[in-house]
């Protein structure tokens, strides 16, 4: 049985376990490591568990305990050649500690791990897909649109975690400087809901059944309207909650409820 447990996503930190109870990986460390720790005990998961952490870019919500929880996990660390060079150069990793380059496939905690280019505002940024013997699940954050590279590590996914970050009019509104609304809405800034949700569409047509919401905003988007463009795109493609997808939100500053599947 394969868990997939977000335990912090958004702009103020990301961080997620997927695996099983046994073994499995952290994509991101974008919250202090106690804070990771004991959302990782919530799940039911033991620290010895986590075999390696993954980081898909070096902003600061997604290496933030990065430096502390490596230490102590003793465990390595798994990243793009441009991300692990920002990462050891702002001191966000110890001397010493087992950094490793990101592989086109990997091995990992029992499942084969393949990285797939992200388009974000940083010097190399990544998604991953999973496979655990029949299972696949795909995970994409902190991209400005969904590439083909990006599809092709999405498409048949049993389970996809997805960036729903800014409702459009809510950003055009924001008190965020214009600079930053139009790197927001740029092709290497954020997805928004009707991005989003016109690419679940997508992948439920093309067999994805499950689906997960991430990286909201706190000030360009809510739960409600994320969920809401997802839902209303899904609907107009004749399929039917329940019955032919499920659909989570996932938490901003405490654990969502663990998937198991």
């Amino acid at each position: 049985m394969i868990l997939f447990a977000p335990l912090f996503s958004g702009s103020s930190g990301n961080c997620t376990y997927i695996g099983t109870r046994a073994q499995g990986v952290l994509v991101d460390a974008g919250v202090s490591a106690k804070n990771i720790l004991a959302a990782l005990e919530g799940a039911g998961v033991e620290p010895g568990a986590v075999r390696g952490i993954l980081v898909t870019h070096d902003h600061h919500d997604h290496i933030r305990g990065l430096r502390v929880l490596a230490k102590r996990l003793r465990v390595p660390v798994w990243a793009t050649a441009e991300t692990l060079e920002g990462i050891l150069d702002t001191g966000n990793l110890e001397p010493g500690a087992a950094a490793e380059e990101l592989s086109p496939r990997m091995e990992i905690a029992g499942m084969e791990v393949t990285p797939f280019d992200t388009p974000h505002d940083v010097a190399h940024s990544v998604g991953f897909r999973f496979q655990a013997g029949e299972r696949a699940i795909g995970y994409a954050t902190d991209l400005g649109t969904v590439t083909p590279e990006i599809w092709q590590g999405l498409a048949g996914a049993d389970l996809v975690f997805l960036e729903s970050n800014y409702e459009p009019r809510l950003l055009e509104i924001s008190r965020y400087p214009y600079y930053l609304r139009r790197r927001i809405a740029s092709d290497r800034g954020h997805l928004s809901n009707p991005e989003c949700a016109d690419t679940l569409r997508r992948l439920a047509l093309s067999g994805t059944g499950r689906f997960v919401l991430g990286h909201l905003s706190r000030e360009n988007n809510t739960p409600e309207l994320a969920a809401a463009s997802a839902r209303e795109a899904l609907g107009e493609a004749g399929l039917v909650e329940g019955r032919d997808f499920l659909l989570e939100i996932a938490r901003r500053s405490e654990p969502t409820p663990p998937v198991r599947f």
